[in-house]
């Protein structure tokens, strides 16, 4: 397709999009794979590894350590959200007969920063909406980070009303539900520009009309401010990260028959930690 480019190395998902230029002369073919794409402009872009691959064998932290630095509060999130993460695991493994692959090792550190900025004020699903959108924002996991926060930000739900549960977002065949698979992508597409303000701009200019993540999922540069600088990037894609998941918490909790949950006050902070370190 003319205007497009790959995020991930078309022959190995285990790159992804790392550095573009005109100058192919700037990029050591020892640093990843490299790729040449006739836009506009004679294009090149550089691959790197994330330096982790394989599957969830393969992961080798010992978390002991570094739970035993954490305060109290950090340690019962950090316990509880990698226990989620172990249960989203074995649901893949079972459903899908196989091992989930992984890019990068657990960063058990990050997990914490997922309750600091969440506004404990707010009605049910914008708290949920938010704890979802810090968790995936944080990025902490190897993979299935969508699975999980979602998982998590049901706990929440559940901690303000132990009677609800999700609507089933998965078919039969273990796929995202229509509906779902619409805002994970969309979810998607956000975080990797968020990241990739500079580079995607770059391919703005030199002809690029659609970026291509890994799962088809298409990001057309058209929609998206790429005048941003990084830093202001990284914020205003953060919020409208939030308010994606928001809104992804309010028809779940829509469909699942628990609409007035979208009027109703949350509880806080403490009282969520004090329902974590009560649930089994």
């Amino acid at each position: 397709m003319t205007g497009l480019v790959h995020y991930h190395h078309p022959d190995d998902e285990q790159y992804s999009l790392a550095y573009v230029t005109l100058d192919h002369d700037e990029i050591d073919p020892d640093d990843g794979k490299v790729e040449t794409y006739q836009l506009e402009e004679t294009v090149h872009v550089l691959y790197t590894n994330t330096g982790s691959s394989g599957t969830v064998d393969d992961i080798t932290e010992d978390f002991e350590a570094i739970l035993d630095e954490m305060d109290e509060s950090d340690r019962l999130v950090t316990v509880r959200i990698l226990q989620t993460f172990e249960g989203v695991l074995e649901a893949t493994e079972l459903e899908e007969g196989e091992k989930l692959e992984i890019y990068k090792q657990i960063d058990v550190g990050r997990i914490p920063a997922a309750l600091e900025h969440v506004d404990w004020s707010r009605s049910v699903v914008k708290v949920a909406g938010q704890l979802m959108s810090s968790l995936i924002l944080a990025h902490p996991l190897p993979n299935a980070n969508h699975r999980t926060s979602i998982a998590f930000a049901e706990w929440y739900l559940e901690s303000v009303e132990p009677a609800f549960s999700l609507p089933k977002l998965a078919t039969e065949s273990y796929d995202w539900q229509e509906w779902v698979d619409t805002y994970i992508a969309d979810s998607k597409r956000l975080l990797t520009v968020r990241r990739n303000i500079t580079p995607f701009r770059l391919l703005d200019e030199w002809g690029c009309k659609i970026v291509l993540r890994k799962g088809g999922i298409e990001i057309e540069l058209s929609e998206y401010d790429l005048e941003l600088p990084q830093s202001e990037a990284l914020s205003t894609y953060a919020t409208r990260h939030t308010q994606h998941c928001t809104e992804f918490m309010i028809e779940s909790v829509t469909r699942a028959g628990a609409s007035h949950l979208r009027f109703e006050n949350g509880i806080d902070k403490q009282e969520f930690l004090e329902y974590l370190e009560s649930s089994e």
